[in-house]
C-alpha cells in the first residue's frame, strides 16, 4: 500500500509541476520534476499509495513518453474513503474490487498525451485514457472541471504543474471509471457436522457418531436435506421410552443399525430448502428408504413420521456445504422391524431352544402372542452343559429325566418373565416372577448381570438386549431349573391306574421302602398283567394269591420288579441285567421294536410306558408279571 500512496501522491505532484512550469520564466533553466517528486512536494500521500500499491505502475508512468495526470488531493481521497465506507485504502480497494480494479481507476486519471490548460478547446474536451476509457474535461471561462463514466464532475485545483515527462493537474475528487463486474465472494458454509456444532445439536452428533461411517457418508453426500432433532426432542424420545441415555434408546429401537434406521429417515438425498416446498403437503423418500410427510402452511413447516407424530421446523434453511439443515423439535420414527423371539432365537443360532420350545405344543405361539416378555436364553453349550449334568446325550433324554413335558415346559417357562426387562431397566438383587410361577433372581455388578435359579445356581448374561416384537431376549450360558416336584412311585402307579401294584405293595408292607429307596427303577404290571397272573394261579384276587403262595413269595416277586439303581430307557442297552431287590438278575432286551424284560423263568414281557421319572428314580410299565425263583 506505501507504493500505492506514493502513486496518488505522485499525480499531485504531476500538478503541482505543470503549474510551476507555466509560472517559470522562459530563461530559468531549472529542470522539471518528475511525477513522483512533484507529487511529494503538493503533498499528495494518499496517491503515492494507490500507485506504489500497483505493482510497476510508478515506472510506467515516470517511463511514460507523454502524460497528462488528473491527480486527486488527500481530501479527494477522503471523500472517496467515506462514500465506499471505508476506513484506510486497503478498504476502499476492497471495496472497488481489488487490485486489478484500483489500477483501472488510477489509469482513468491518466492521459497518454500532454495537455496543458491552455491547450483546451473553450467547451468540452474528450481523451483516452490509459484505462482505455474515455474521460471527458470542460473548459468554461478559465475553470477546468472533469467528469468521469458515472457521471461525478470534479474541479481542477490547480492546473499546469510541469513534470518532466509531461503535466499534472491537481483534482477535488476521485474520478470512477467503468469497473467489470466482479462476483460476490461466496459465503464459506459449514459443513453437516459444524452446523450441528454451532447449533448445539449434541445429541445428534452422538447418535450419528454411534453409527459407523455414518458421518463421513453425510459429509460425503453430493446433495442432502437433514430435518435435525434439538437436543430436548432426543429428551422427549428418551422420556418416551421410558429411558436416561442415547445408549439405553439405541437397546430399545433394536441396536445400531436400527439407530442407523432412524438417522436416515432424516435425511433426504436432495437439498430443499423452506422456499422449495410447495404449499400444502408432499412426501419425500428419504436415505432410510422410507419415506417422510412434509407440510408447508405459508411460512411454517411440518414434518410427519411413519408413526403419524407430527413436529415442526422451528429453525429453518440452515445452508450447509451440500445442502440444507431445518431444526425440527421431535424425533421422527420410520418403520422398524423388530424380530420375533423365535427370528431372534435363529438368527442367534439357539437352536437347541428353539427344539425345546418346539417340543412343548402351543408354548412357541404362547410366546409370539403374549404382550410383554423379558427372555433369559440359554445358549447351544448352556444345554450342553445341562445334558452332561443329567447323564444323557440328547433333549429328549434330558426330558424324560426332568419327568416329561409338563416339566420341560416349566423350565422353559422359568426363563421367562411376563414383562419387559432391559438391561438398563435391572437392577442388583431384583426378583422376577416368571411364566412357571417360580422366581428368579437378578444381580448386576461391575462385571455383569448374573441370573440364578431356584436351586440357587448362578449364569451370566453373555449377549444383552435384543429387542425382539414383544419385549426383550438376554441370551446366558446356563439353563435356569426351578423348583421340579416329581411324584413319588406310589403317586405315579396311582396316575397311571396302576391299583392292584399298590394294593400289592402295601399288602406285602413294601411301600414305604419302595417309596424310601435311595434310587430306584421299577418295572410295574398292569392291572391286566396281574389278572393274568391270578389266572394262571387259578385264584380271584391278591388275598387268594397272598393264600396260595405266602406273603414272603408275593412280597419276593413285588421286590423282583425293583432294581436298586436309576436306568431310563435311555441308560438300557441291549442284554443288560439288572440284579433286584429279590436278590435275582432280570434281563433287559432293547430292540427296533421297543424294550422288553425278562424273567429268571425266560418270561419276556414289553414295556408298555417307559421313562415315568419320579422322585427318587423311574417307572416303566410292562405287561407282564416278572416272577423269581419261588
Amino acid at each position: 500500500m506505501r507504493n500505492l500512496w506514493r502513486l496518488f501522491v505522485l499525480i499531485p505532484l504531476m500538478f503541482i509541476g505543470f503549474a510551476c512550469e507555466d509560472e517559470m520564466d522562459e530563461d530559468d533553466m531549472t529542470p522539471a520534476p518528475n511525477l513522483v517528486e512533484a507529487a511529494q512536494d503538493a503533498g499528495l500521500t494518499t496517491l503515492l499509495d494507490a500507485v506504489g500499491a500497483v505493482d510497476g505502475l510508478d515506472q510506467t508512468l515516470l517511463n511514460a513518453e507523454a502524460i497528462t495526470v488528473f491527480a486527486p488531493s488527500n481530501a479527494a481521497f477522503a471523500a472517496a474513503l467515506e462514500a465506499f465506507n471505508a476506513a484506510d485504502l486497503n478498504e476502499l480497494v476492497a471495496a472497488i474490487g481489488g487490485i486489478g480494479n484500483l489500477e483501472i481507476v488510477l489509469g482513468f486519471h491518466v492521459v497518454p498525451a500532454v495537455a496543458f490548460a491552455e491547450d483546451l478547446n473553450e467547451g468540452e474536451n474528450t481523451f483516452t485514457t490509459l484505462a482505455n476509457q474515455e474521460l471527458l474535461v470542460n473548459l468554461s471561462g478559465g475553470a477546468v472541471t472533469v467528469t468521469d463514466a458515472a457521471g461525478n464532475t470534479v474541479n481542477v485545483q490547480t492546473a499546469d504543474v510541469e513534470i518532466e515527462n509531461g503535466v499534472v493537474h491537481v483534482i477535488d475528487g476521485v474520478l470512477l471509471p467503468t469497473l467489470p463486474e466482479t462476483e460476490e465472494p461466496e459465503e464459506e458454509l459449514p459443513n453437516l457436522v459444524d452446523a450441528a456444532t454451532e447449533a448445539g445439536l449434541t445429541t445428534l452428533l452422538d447418535a450419528v457418531g454411534a453409527v459407523n461411517g455414518l458421518a463421513d457418508n453425510l459429509l460425503a453426500a453430493e446433495a442432502i436435506t437433514v430435518f435435525a432433532p434439538t437436543n430436548e426432542a432426543f429428551g422427549n424420545a428418551l422420556e418416551a421410552y421410558g429411558v436416561n441415555s442415547l445408549n439405553e434408546l439405541v437397546a430399545e429401537l433394536g441396536g445400531v443399525d436400527n439407530l442407523e434406521t432412524v438417522l436416515g429417515f432424516h435425511v433426504v438425498p436432495a437439498t430443499a430448502f423452506a422456499e422449495d416446498l410447495a404449499e400444502g403437503e408432499q412426501s419425500f423418500s428419504t436415505l432410510a428408504g422410507q419415506d417422510l410427510t412434509v407440510t408447508r402452511t405459508g411460512t411454517n413447516v411440518t414434518v410427519t413420521d411413519a408413526a403419524g407424530n407430527t413436529f415442526n421446523v422451528i429453525t429453518a434453511d440452515v445452508a450447509i456445504d451440500n445442502g440444507v439443515v431445518h431444526v425440527i423439535d421431535g424425533v421422527l420414527l420410520p418403520e422398524i422391524e423388530l424380530p420375533t423371539v423365535v427370528e431372534a432365537a435363529t438368527s442367534a443360532e439357539l437352536t437347541t431352544l428353539l427344539d425345546a420350545i418346539g417340543a412343548v405344543e402351543g408354548l412357541d405361539q404362547t410366546l409370539l402372542d403374549s404382550d410383554a416378555i423379558t427372555v433369559f436364553a440359554p445358549t447351544n453349550e448352556a444345554f450342553g452343559d445341562a445334558l452332561e449334568a443329567y447323564g444323557v446325550s440328547t433333549l429328549d433324554q434330558l426330558v424324560a429325566e426332568l419327568g416329561g413335558l409338563d416339566n420341560l415346559e416349566a423350565v422353559l417357562g422359568f426363563h421367562v418373565v411376563p414383562a419387559v426387562a432391559f438391561s438398563h431397566d435391572l437392577e442388583d438383587g431384583a426378583t422376577f416372577e416368571t411364566l412357571q410361577g417360580g422366581t428368579l433372581t437378578v444381580n448386576v455388578t461391575e462385571n455383569g448381570v448374573t441370573v440364578t435359579d431356584f436351586n440357587g445356581t448362578v449364569y451370566n448374561v453373555v449377549t444383552a438386549d435384543v429387542a425382539i416384537d414383544n419385549g426383550v431376549v438376554h441370551v446366558i450360558d446356563g439353563v435356569l431349573l426351578p423348583e421340579i416336584t416329581l411324584p413319588s412311585v406310589v403317586d405315579a402307579a396311582t396316575d397311571a391306574g396302576l391299583s392292584t401294584l399298590i394294593d400289592a405293595l402295601v399288602a406285602a408292607e413294601l411301600d414305604d421302602d419302595v417309596s424310601n429307596a435311595e434310587a430306584i427303577t421299577v418295572f410295574a404290571p398292569t392291572n391286566a398283567a396281574f389278572a393274568d397272573l391270578l389266572a394262571a394261579q387259578e385264584v380271584d384276587d391278591l388275598d387268594g394269591l397272598i393264600a396260595k403262595l405266602g406273603a414272603e413269595a408275593v412280597a419276593a416277586v413285588l421286590q423282583f420288579h425293583v432294581v436298586p439303581a436309576v436306568a431310563f430307557s435311555h441308560d438300557l442297552t441291549d442284554g443288560d441285567t439288572f440284579e433286584t431287590l429279590q436278590g435275582e438278575s432280570l434281563t433287559v432286551n432293547v430292540l427296533e421294536d421297543g424294550v422288553t424284560v425278562t424273567d429268571v423263568n425266560n418270561n419276556t414281557f414289553n414295556v408298555t410306558t417307559a421313562d415315568v421319572a419320579i422322585e427318587n428314580g423311574v417307572v416303566h410299565v410292562i405287561d407282564g408279571v416278572l416272577l423269581p425263583t419261588l
